[in-house]
């Protein structure tokens, strides 16, 4: 499941006048992976937050595919790959939240999104080949507003 950090019992005993600042700089934080051929399973973790329709970013993406949802402005995550992998799954895990994702490849040349990983499933995730490079990840809610904490798993 998802930890107390130091920073959220730290923040409530800053000044109101502080909290705001300190809220926006670790909304605007993006984690960062790095990934390499046989590397394990890598993770982390966030809340969906937003009323920025992903729209915005792609109606669709390469495969003709709708992006749906709504999160932040900036990515959520910064996947580096170094080598091209030949399959690689990106999958968010909610706790059955209706999540969405978009990920936007080196150069802005591909992007792919996702709704719902299977009719049983309200969680995105994205099985494809991925080239060198650096991506950016967007994980979103449905809803605009909604607010889901979640882990995102990449694996080979």
């Amino acid at each position: 499941m998802f930890k107390s950090t130091t920073f959220k019992s730290t923040a409530f005993k800053l000044t109101s006048l502080a909290l705001p600042l300190v809220l926006a700089t670790a909304a605007q934080a993006a984690s960062e992976m790095r990934l390499a051929l046989g590397f394990t399973a890598a993770q982390a973790s966030g809340q969906t937050v937003g009323s920025f329709g992903l729209a915005n970013i792609a109606s669709r993406d390469s495969s003709g595919e709708f992006c749906l949802g709504y999160a932040d402005r900036s990515p959520d995550h910064v996947l580096t790959l170094e080598q091209a992998f030949t399959q690689l799954t990106i999958a968010v895990d909610s706790g059955g939240a209706d999540t969405t994702l978009l990920i936007q490849g080196p150069n802005d040349s591909t992007v792919r999104c996702n709704d719902n990983a299977s009719r049983q499933s309200r969680d995105a995730q994205i099985q494809d080949t991925f080239a060198e490079g650096t991506y950016q990840v967007w994980v979103g809610s449905f809803e605009q507003d909604g607010r889901h904490r979640y882990s995102l798993k990449v694996t080979e």
